[in-house]
């Protein structure tokens, strides 16, 4: 295996320490990092409960603002100091949350753990979303209560465009909602008892809610600012708006006047919902230019959101989706797995597991990852498949374009193994051991020494991170790190299988991880047959292994970072 570097050896250590530490193993190295007492992991409870109040403050922020602009235009916050203050409180949220951003921890896109301050501090700030972030924490709703006890009266405020930042991290809720559902215990609770099916209809029905609400509220703004930014009753009497044409004094809603913003919001919304369901009684309509323009752009979003929404709930009630129908019946029997669980936690000295995750949040994280990360057919039995039966359009094309195409799956991904380059092996044996290679798939917390069925051989890493170990029993580790295109145990394959089996190789996953495997049979027969290979690159790696497995037969203790 080759070098990786000190900074990246460093970090793999320490990656490995805080695993160990985790799961409670005491045989760990003394790794010491600078700041990391200050690093936020993501699994950390604390982390957990906080992405779960950030959710629900940009929630009413999604509710909030659209309603403050166009509906009530800050009467009902500036008029009520108990709503007042708890709008504050958020506001302190969103400035706190901001900072916070440097000191959590986060995996790259090949699932290293990335824990270093200076790196995701540096990241943050290049991403830009350290400053949409700051502007989002601008007390604008302080300074413009301020100015509204110093003259008692509600006026619009170019400050009040910087609330608009806040609806941005709406672009990044998706983010911590995914993140949350995968780490929660609370969230998982609620997915044993909550069938998939009812929980996704929930979501389509939030999503008509909140789009009512915003289509509503806009229609509102279009009132206001056509009258003049305000809302009283001359003003909105004698200017040409949809409202005053609307209004007929006598019994009902009167959306008129500052005090009166929940007549306004129901009939804004009246207006919205027969929008977006094409009901249309048309006794709400635009009267101005603007009106008619704004109206025309709402009323083609909200046929394209409708029918959005349709075709979801269609796709819910009558599953037409086979993958989404799978993997709702999937997390269903898994759900129904874990409350047939006797015991809901057992030591790790029962089960063998060191992750310190409990068995029913691995079991439902696993089948997610998979739906999500999977390119074969996930759906099928088993966890082992070849590349033909990952992509079963390869059964149906010609021999030679079978084989190219085999080529252009793994090709990059051999080439990490010289024996097998095309260095030494023509490309039509490089297509044959290609279609013998399998996908396999390990959740985090599981090893693989050998497959089952078909015994030791290389891990080609598509997706996740992972480290090795030799002599289990005894503790004795070494620590790789495996990265996206990295192939390990190049070496040690080649080694017969009982040679110091106790001494071979171990793997251990640190969280879902997808590899490519090249089993030991398929890679001897094809040094059989090209002589060239074995003579001037796999047999001194034999041998060089060999001596290695040599080396470690009385040793107890070998810790290395490669």
């Amino acid at each position: 295996m080759s070098s990786i570097g000190d900074g990246a050896a460093m970090d793999v250590a320490a990656a490995a320490a805080d695993v160990k530490q985790r799961s409670g193993d005491q045989s760990t190295t003394n790794v010491h990092l600078e700041g990391l007492k200050y690093v936020i992991f993501p699994e950390e409870k604390k982390a957990q409960v906080w992405d779960f109040l950030m959710i629900l403050v940009i929630i009413f922020y999604a509710f909030y603002i659209p309603f403050h602009a166009g509906i009530s235009s800050g009467y009902f916050t500036f008029t009520n100091p108990g709503f007042f203050g708890f709008v504050v409180s958020m506001n302190a949220v969103f400035f706190i949350d901001t900072f916070m951003v440097f000191f959590r921890a986060y995996r790259d896109d090949n699932g290293v753990l990335i824990f270093s301050l200076r790196t995701i501090a540096r990241r943050y700030i290049r991403s830009g979303w350290f400053f949409v972030n700051l502007l989002a924490s601008f007390p604008t709703t302080t300074i413009l209560y301020a100015k509204y006890r110093q003259s008692d009266t509600v006026t619009g405020d170019t400050l009040f465009v910087l609330e608009m930042f806040k609806l941005l991290r709406l672009v990044r809720i998706n983010v911590r909602i995914k993140k949350l559902l995968n780490t929660s215990e609370t969230v998982a609770k609620m997915y044993e008892h909550v069938n998939l099916g009812i929980s996704l209809t929930v979501k389509f029905v939030f999503l008509i809610v909140l789009v009512s609400h915003w289509i509503g509220c806009i229609w509102g703004f279009v009132a206001y600012v056509e009258v003049g930014h305000t809302w009283d009753k001359e003003a909105v009497l004698s200017t040409p708006n949809w409202i005053g044409n609307w209004y007929v004094p006598g019994p009902g809603l009167n959306p008129i006047g500052y005090s009166n913003f929940m007549d306004r919001y129901w009939l804004c919304l009246f207006w919205a919902i027969q929008t977006i369901t094409s009901i249309g009684y048309g006794n709400i309509a635009p009267l101005t230019e603007t009106e008619f323009a704004v109206a025309n752009g709402l009323m083609l979003c909200a046929g394209i959101f409708w029918a959005y929404v349709i075709g979801s709930l269609v796709d819910v009630v009558a599953v037409s989706s086979k993958l989404q129908n799978e993997y709702v019946t999937r997390m269903d029997e898994a759900n129904q797995l874990v409350k047939n669980f006797q015991d809901s936690k057992l030591p790790e000295s029962v089960t063998g597991s060191t992750t310190g995750v409990k068995a029913s949040k691995r079991v439902r994280r696993f089948l997610t990852n998979q739906k999500e990360h999977s390119t074969k057919n996930w759906m099928d039995d088993g966890n082992s498949l070849t590349i033909s039966e990952e992509f079963p359009t390869l059964d149906l094309l010609s021999p030679e374009l079978r084989r190219e195409c085999a080529l252009h799956l793994t090709h990059a991904y051999l080439e990490t193994v010289p024996y097998l380059s095309s260095k030494y092996l023509s490309p039509d044996d490089q297509a044959e051991i290609a279609l013998q290679c399998r996908t396999l798939e390990f959740a985090a917390g599981e090893h693989f020494s050998s497959h089952p069925e078909f015994g030791r051989g290389i891990l080609i890493f598509k997706q996740g991170f992972g480290f090795s170990a030799r002599n289990l029993v005894k503790k004795a580790s070494t620590w790789t790190r495996s990265l996206k295109g990295h192939a390990l145990d190049v070496n040690e394959v080649l080694v017969e299988e009982d040679y110091y089996k106790e001494k071979q190789i171990v793997y251990h996953f640190v969280n879902f991880t997808k590899v490519l495997f090249v089993p030991r049979s398929a890679i001897m027969n094809i040094l059989e047959k090209n002589p060239v290979a074995w003579k001037e690159c796999a047999r001194w790696r034999y041998f060089r292994a060999a001596l290695v497995l040599e080396s470690l037969k009385d040793a107890d203790t070998l810790m290395e970072v490669v």
